[in-house]
């Protein structure tokens, strides 16, 4: 899969619906009802990948105007929508794909990044569960639940989420920073330092330089 262009922060939620490579609807082998389905759906494809959200919504709405059963259509207009934080609609679009597909981890994903969202964490944590509960290797899937549960308060439960997530990606920047923020929270400044350090340099290392710029800043200040 290729993922559209992470949006993570420290402390930000992870944007990780999934963009499916352009032959996905063919793969899925779903009845096509007119020759220019396909193209609509590369079209949206793409135009999620350039940021042009209100574009891919309208060929999105035709994906699922052409086909009514195409749950990818339904899952990546609510991507779009939740990028342009129309955070109601995309739930609404993420309930309509897993109707149809109960089992679809990117839209209890996405619908659990939209609750955050709204403040809704109860129904964002069940979300990310069970995203995790149906696809055990979704690193992004425990990096959200362990940002919800940190939002809330609930930094040994983020921890242990972070923890997760690392274990199935020890390369991911943004677990390490929040798992170090959480360890401040609860008063562990020397293993938060070393986790804002790792942070740090794995951002360095794949050229953020403005979120190496952000974490070398929360160290000066957790060292304090």
């Amino acid at each position: 899969m290729n993922h559209i262009k992470r949006t993570i922060a420290l402390l930000g939620i992870t944007s990780v619906l999934s963009v499916m490579p352009a032959v996905y609807a063919q793969e899925a082998q779903i009845p096509l009802k007119a020759a220019n389905f396909q193209d609509y759906y590369n079209q949206g494809v793409q135009k999620l990948e350039q940021g042009n959200f209100k574009g891919a919504i309208a060929d999105f709405d035709s994906v699922v105007r052409l086909n009514p059963r195409f749950y990818e259509g339904f899952c990546l207009r609510g991507l779009a929508k939740s990028q342009l934080k129309d955070f109601s609609a995309a739930i609404t679009d993420f309930n309509l794909a897993l109707r149809l597909n109960p089992n679809h981890t990117d839209a209890y994903n996405g619908r659990g990044i939209s609750y955050v969202e709204l403040g809704d964490f109860q129904k964002a944590i069940a979300d990310f569960n069970q995203t995790v509960k149906i696809d055990p290797t979704s690193q992004d899937g425990y990096y959200n639940l362990g940002l919800a549960h940190f939002k809330q308060g609930n930094h040994q439960q983020a921890i242990a989420n972070f923890n997760q997530a690392l274990k199935i990606n020890p390369n991911l920047a943004d677990a390490y920073g929040n798992r170090g923020l959480a360890k401040y929270a609860l008063g562990d400044s020397k293993s938060a330092v070393t986790d804002l350090q790792s942070a740090a340099r794995l951002f360095l290392k794949k050229g953020d330089t403005q979120a190496y710029q952000q974490t070398q800043t929360m160290i000066r200040q957790v060292q304090r």
